[in-house]
């Protein structure tokens, strides 16, 4: 079943870009700070191909997310093929292929929180910010998600991720102030998370 999933997941398995692959510069080149946190990761580990996973990190840490172009680069710091860092960067879902919001909104509808109101909380945050999940607003402030991972909150369900703070026990009333929160985060140009 997709029905769940974001539009980008559907591209998540397409080749990288030729010129990603054809010895080209980077669209988005990583700075030397970046390339050299990569290349001290790769140090850390008996194996190369153990540091691609925190490498990809540190590049999304950098450019806000993984273009073909950064994939190829990380790989080229690494020394894995370009197949290798796609085939990872494509199946974790904490690695962003497409350009998102400032602010990241991820909501957990695994059991313990839908059964305490999450699909009231993701329908109430689209109906709020405008957009389904999946979608960006058009300003690009706030990104929508709706996660298959649990956060491991369950105990104060339902909750949602605001970049990487927890925000939970989202009533009704209280996703009204995380909406106001969001908007507001979004106005201001922020990439902080809101209050």
């Amino acid at each position: 079943m997709t029905s769940h999933l974001e539009p980008a997941a559907a591209t998540r398995h397409a080749a990288p870009a030729d010129q990603a692959r054809n010895g080209q510069q980077p669209r988005h080149p990583l700075s030397a700070a970046t390339q050299e946190k990569i290349l001290a990761e790769v140090a850390r580990y008996p194996g190369r191909r153990t540091a691609l996973l925190p490498a990809l990190k540190l590049a999304q840490e950098e450019a806000g997310f993984l273009s073909p172009p950064v994939v190829a680069q990380v790989a080229d710091l690494v020394g894995v093929s370009h197949a290798s860092a796609w085939e990872l960067a494509t199946f974790y879902s904490m690695l962003r292929l497409q350009p998102e919001g400032r602010v990241r909104v991820e909501v957990c509808v695994q059991l313990p929180c839908a059964l305490r109101g999450a699909q009231r909380l993701l329908r109430q945050l689209a109906e709020g910010l405008g957009i389904s999940p999946g979608e960006t607003t058009p300003d690009g402030g706030v990104t929508l998600i709706r996660t298959p991972e649990c956060f491991g909150a369950c105990h104060r369900a339902p909750m949602a991720r605001v970049n990487d703070a927890y925000r939970e026990n989202l009533t009704p009333d209280a996703t009204e102030a995380l909406l106001a929160e969001l908007r507001q985060a979004a106005a201001d140009g922020s990439r902080r998370d809101p209050a």
